[in-house]
């Protein structure tokens, strides 16, 4: 704070009425050492938010590997446990609350879990904590998805298309499980299904469409028994089984 303070002292007035434009603070006097005290107090303010908000949460261990966009935590916030998605510096904070929204949009519908916090100063999001991946799931039944977590499958493309988002990322481990149920998860890559995305992919259920072939695809690639996408495939049209070999 005291390199801060004598940066801004150093600094011409011109920069120290922009800065205060900047961040929001009402200029009713010229006089440079009352700006500079009320961007101080800003500055304090900000520092107290980010080291309260963030220390609230103990971080137990790291969940998962290492993503593009940043590294996943088990954390305990009043004995409860959840999980923290921490992002990189190159994550804005736009994007971040873009993320999210879409997120609660889908989760508002059961399909993905809550969010607990969305914090862009400290760039993190906290949501209910998953039991384990599907992948794993599959795995230990020998490469094989019942038909019941098929149909939870496709339930979860029907559901994103309803509320109007459009995930985007077939990867296999952005589905979790808790308690049985199937949940969809990191939406870094989605977008909001408006007549513009209709018009580009020419549906208006491109979760249905396209997340499903993706989906079928990647069991594809880890081999996994053709059993496990029986039901998927019943969803897909005779012109993309012929193309994909399906």
């Amino acid at each position: 704070m005291d390199k801060i303070k004598l940066f801004l002292y150093r600094s011409e007035y011109q920069y120290i009425e922009d800065i205060c434009k900047y961040i929001g603070i009402k200029i009713i006097s010229n006089n440079k050492n009352e700006l500079i005290n009320k961007i101080l107090i800003c500055f304090k303010e900000y520092d107290e938010f980010k080291t309260k908000n963030l220390n609230k949460y103990v971080i137990c261990n790291q969940i998962g590997n290492k993503g593009k966009e940043g590294i996943t935590f088990l954390v305990k916030f009043r004995n409860k446990e959840y999980a923290m998605k921490r992002f990189n510096k190159k994550k804005s904070s736009i994007n971040i609350q873009k993320e999210a929204t879409l997120q609660i949009k889908a989760s508002t519908s059961g399909i993905s879990p809550k969010i607990i916090d969305v914090d862009i100063v400290n760039n993190f999001i906290v949501m209910e904590k998953m039991d384990k991946h599907l992948i794993d799931l599959i795995k230990e039944n020998n490469g094989c998805l019942s038909d019941n977590y098929q149909k939870q499958i496709i339930n979860i493309f029907m559901k994103l298309d309803q509320c109007k988002v459009f995930h985007a990322d077939s990867n296999l481990i952005n589905y979790m499980l808790k308690d049985d149920k199937i949940y969809i998860i990191d939406f870094g890559m989605s977008k909001l299904i408006d007549d513009k995305l209709i018009k580009k992919l020419n549906t208006n259920t491109p979760n249905l469409e396209f997340m499903n072939l993706g989906f079928i695809l990647k069991l594809k690639e880890f081999k996994f028994n053709s059993s496990s996408f029986k039901v998927l495939l019943s969803f897909v049209s005779n012109s993309n089984r012929m193309k994909y070999g399906l």
